[in-house]
């Protein structure tokens, strides 16, 4: 799907489905976003959250995100996003901190003409 990039399997990360967020209009799947709980002792992963192209701008993206931290009470969340990507600001928003830069954390996932920054920041909110 254009949400995703491409060769990233979702599978793993449906397996908890108390921990995901999917917005739906009518049957098209507009919004979806996942956290893999426990991946320390006291710390969740978000490993997606997107918003079709057609969809952003709406506020989707904070409605799933609030969503996902609620359902995380009590326990830190980190993720990864590019560094290029604008929702750094969403994330900031929310009170997630830098706390690392990663170099070429995504290079095996965008094609070589892409415009994204394949280096990452490691964000975390601590609770």
């Amino acid at each position: 799907t254009s949400l995703f990039w491409p060769g990233i399997d979702l599978t793993s990360a449906l397996q908890y489905p108390d921990f995901s967020c999917v917005v739906l209009y009518r049957r098209l799947c507009v919004g979806f976003g996942c956290v893999v709980p426990d991946t320390r002792w006291s710390e969740s992963y978000l490993s997606y959250l997107g918003v079709h192209p057609a969809w952003r701008g709406h506020g989707l993206a904070t409605v799933i995100l609030y969503h996902l931290i609620q359902t995380n009470l009590g326990k830190d969340l980190t993720l990864h996003v590019s560094a290029s990507n604008p929702a750094v600001l969403l994330y900031q928003k929310f009170g997630f901190k830098v706390e690392e830069f990663v170099c070429d954390f995504y290079s095996r996932y965008l094609p070589p003409d892409s415009g994204h920054s394949p280096h990452a920041l490691l964000l975390r909110l601590a609770r």
